[in-house]
């Protein structure tokens, strides 16, 4: 039996309709390899707890005499920059490999070598505040700075928001769909999904045309999390998903890390309560690079972490700018509060609260005014 062969038989048995990750977790604890289990015969196949309607069809449809599903996904990875991918390739991410439900097949479009680079996964609310949204992409911006791969779910909120930054920044990111990869969900998110394959790669594990299913987005969380070094949660509520996210990172090994904020913030909640779990408490990106870089996979370029923190130093202010500035806070302040610290009148304050956000030094939130950096 050669490579050929074997990847032919992953491919074949896991789009075997009814095998979950469960059996191919076994599969992986076991001797076995997917060709040998084409060489079994009905009751042989039974002992290995394998179901009546997945036995049948693997007798139907061998490696030689593919299903309809096997041949539309072999006829997709014939386009350019579509890979099939198993654990028996070289190409197969590593750190996937380690997780405990190792996905037997992943349909990948894109830039095929960004699998094995050192990633963080950014995760947080659908509807994260305004000050959320500002920290998803910031965040995503200067992990690519130093170097990292951002990897998410290309849902709403949080998610779109650190792809975007790392887009933006001309870095690679890396989405994860818990639907087939033909079937981008949001379709919102449609030509988000064509960026990222310009600059990163969008993953699934999921046949062609399976649609948004709610049970298969724990199953997406898993490979986001399996495949970074880290997860960042930005913002989750105490019910989030991004909570269970957190909860498999854990599971995988991973380092779990979450950015605080004002304990008023319904979005907080969740991050707050990994906090006082044992997550680290996360200000910037330089702290996640400096939490990760020791875990011996990825070395981060010591003259890149050393710009990166001068840049995050205090900006250099002047005048009106610098008053408001020093009475400004991360928890926001209304106009009221800040003419009575800064003594500045009304329309002064405006003109420079104004010049200020567009600056990017503050951001205002239903009629609060707080620091952006």
């Amino acid at each position: 039996m050669d490579r050929t062969q074997q990847r032919e038989a992953w491919i074949n048995l896991a789009l075997v309709p009814g095998l979950g990750p469960k059996f191919f977790q076994g599969l992986a604890q076991s001797s076995w390899q997917p060709w040998d289990l084409y060489q079994l015969d009905t009751e042989q196949l039974k002992e290995l707890g394998i179901q009546d309607k997945c036995i049948e069809h693997m007798l139907k449809y061998p490696p030689s005499c593919p299903s309809k599903s096997v041949e539309q996904a072999l006829n997709w990875s014939l386009s350019t920059n579509h890979h099939l991918v198993t654990p028996s390739d070289e190409t197969y991410p590593e750190r996937l490999k380690q997780i405990v439900s190792v996905p037997p097949l992943l349909f990948v479009k894109g830039q095929l070598s960004a699998l094995n680079m050192p990633q963080v996964a950014v995760v947080g609310s659908r509807y994260p505040t305004t000050q959320g949204q500002q920290q998803a992409y910031d965040f995503a911006q200067g992990l690519s700075d130093l170097g990292w791969v951002i990897t998410s779910g290309l849902a709403r909120g949080v998610d779109a928001l650190a792809h975007q930054g790392a887009l933006d920044n001309k870095g690679c990111t890396i989405a994860v769909l818990g639907t087939g990869i033909d079937k981008i969900y949001p379709k919102a998110h449609a030509r988000l999904a064509e960026s990222i394959c310009e600059q990163g790669v969008l993953i699934s594990e999921f046949a062609l045309g399976a649609p948004a299913v709610k049970g298969h987005f724990p199953r997406r969380n898993r490979i986001v999390s399996g495949m970074s070094l880290g997860v960042l949660v930005v913002e989750a509520t105490l019910k989030s998903g991004s909570l269970i996210t957190a909860r498999q990172a854990l599971e995988q090994n991973r380092e779990v890390m979450a950015i605080p904020g004002a304990i008023h913030n319904p979005q907080k909640a969740g991050c707050h309560y990994l906090i006082r779990q044992g997550a680290r408490l996360i200000e910037s990106p330089e702290q996640i690079a400096e939490e990760l870089q020791g875990m011996g996979e990825f070395e981060l370029l010591e003259g890149r972490l050393k710009s990166a923190q001068m840049n995050h130093a205090q900006p250099s202010l002047e005048g009106d700018q610098l008053k408001v500035f020093q009475v400004l806070d991360y928890d926001g302040l209304d106009m009221e509060s800040l003419v009575n610290k800064t003594r500045l009148d009304v329309s002064t304050l405006t003109m420079v609260l104004m010049e200020m956000e567009l600056a990017g030094l503050l951001s205002q939130e239903q009629g609060m005014y707080m620091r952006s950096q």
